[in-house]
């Protein structure tokens, strides 16, 4: 796999990083992931999905950390195939369990527990990681033009 580079043709930017500590950064973090699809050239459902998915990880950040985290988006390229990688990155305190949290109901904060289940089915790939210190890094990809 290989990065698409940081600017497109005409100089957009296709990498993004956003500080979330609000619920209002939950928006700035939804206009990176459209504006950065919309280059990449992304039909209008692919980047509701992306969007969706942003929104819920970034959501994710400001109810169940102590001091949010970091959304990174970038445009990516594999083996043709044109996609867009979300990644949220944490300080803690962690998901105790991982399986729970990926099933439609759980939750251990005022969610009603559908957002990491949905993030799942809306993207191709989603991987979860809670290191021993409890820090999170989930990352999520959504792949669209394969050549």
């Amino acid at each position: 796999m290989s990065d698409i580079p940081a600017s497109g043709s005409a100089g957009e930017n296709l990498e993004a990083r956003v500080e979330v500590t609000r619920i209002a950064h939950v928006a700035n973090v939804q206009t990176k992931v459209r504006a950065i699809t919309r280059i990449l050239g992304f039909p209008e459902l692919y980047i509701f999905r992306a969007a969706i998915s942003a929104s819920e990880l970034a959501s994710n950040l400001v109810y169940h950390t102590t001091a949010g985290g970091t959304i990174s988006i970038r445009g990516i390229r594999k083996k043709g195939c044109i996609g867009i990688e979300i990644i949220s990155d944490d300080s803690g305190p962690g998901i105790k369990d991982v399986n729970m949290a990926l099933q439609d109901g759980y939750s251990t904060g005022p969610g009603l527990g559908s957002g990491l289940p949905a993030v799942e089915r809306l993207m191709d790939e989603l991987e979860i990681l809670v290191t021993d210190d409890f820090k999170t890094c989930i990352r999520s990809r959504l792949w669209y033009f394969c050549e």
